[in-house]
């Protein structure tokens, strides 16, 4: 579940969430889970004008698909996802899939973006950027991002990496979030649009069954 609470100019969000596995390889979920929480709490501690924003994610390890809550963001491990993307995220919903080729990545800090770039998603975030396209705007991105500088895409969280590689800003440097993506945030959560359980088939509660 994502939870915002607001004081002032303080966004604080809060985060419970579950791992499991469901790959066919093995998984250290317990460094995995320690890197995802760093991960996110670091990136989402940030400034963007006149807002401070912050992050506290709570997340359990699991091993077994009954346990899942859908009250609960899920990070699912996977064999492998279209197009073998490193991850894949429900817009607005509440699971993020990772591809078992980049767990290691995240465990060892190799890859530090991808996570919260996959949450931004959960959060109703798309990318600024045209697909395919250089020093482009998505028209089919909300309206807000839309108004996004090309300065703030090259260095956008949300931006796809290959966008700020184009122009040699390193993918580190590349974890920015802007002040029209908060007011973005705060616009969804305020009208019930995030926390959709998209990836529960209608007919089956508590996560009995995952959809692929």
């Amino acid at each position: 579940m994502i939870g915002i609470a607001q004081k002032g100019n303080h966004i604080g969000i809060y985060l419970t969430a579950s791992i499991i596995n469901s790959s066919s390889d093995r998984a250290d979920l317990v460094s995995l889970k320690r890197a995802i929480v760093s991960q996110l709490e670091s990136t989402f501690r940030c400034s963007a004008g006149p807002y401070k924003l912050s992050l506290k994610a709570d997340v359990e390890v699991l091993y077994r698909v009954k346990d899942c809550s859908p009250a609960k963001v899920l990070f699912q491990i996977v064999d492998a996802l279209p197009g073998n993307h490193p991850a894949e995220a429900d817009f607005k919903g509440l699971r993020i899939r990772l591809n078992k080729a980049i767990i290691n990545d995240i465990i060892y800090n190799r890859n530090v973006r991808t996570v919260p770039h996959e949450l931004g998603h959960l959060f109703g975030w798309d990318h600024p950027h045209a697909r395919a396209s250089y020093e482009s705007v998505n028209p089919e991105s909300h309206p807000l991002e839309q108004q996004l500088t090309e300065e703030e895409r090259k260095h956008n969280l949300m931006s796809q990496g290959w966008y700020p590689q184009r122009t040699n800003i390193p993918l580190e440097e590349a974890m920015q979030i802007s002040e029209k993506q908060i007011d973005l945030l705060l616009l969804h959560y305020r009208s019930g649009q995030l926390n959709r359980n998209l990836h529960l088939k209608r007919h089956n509660l508590f996560w009995k069954k995952l959809l692929p």
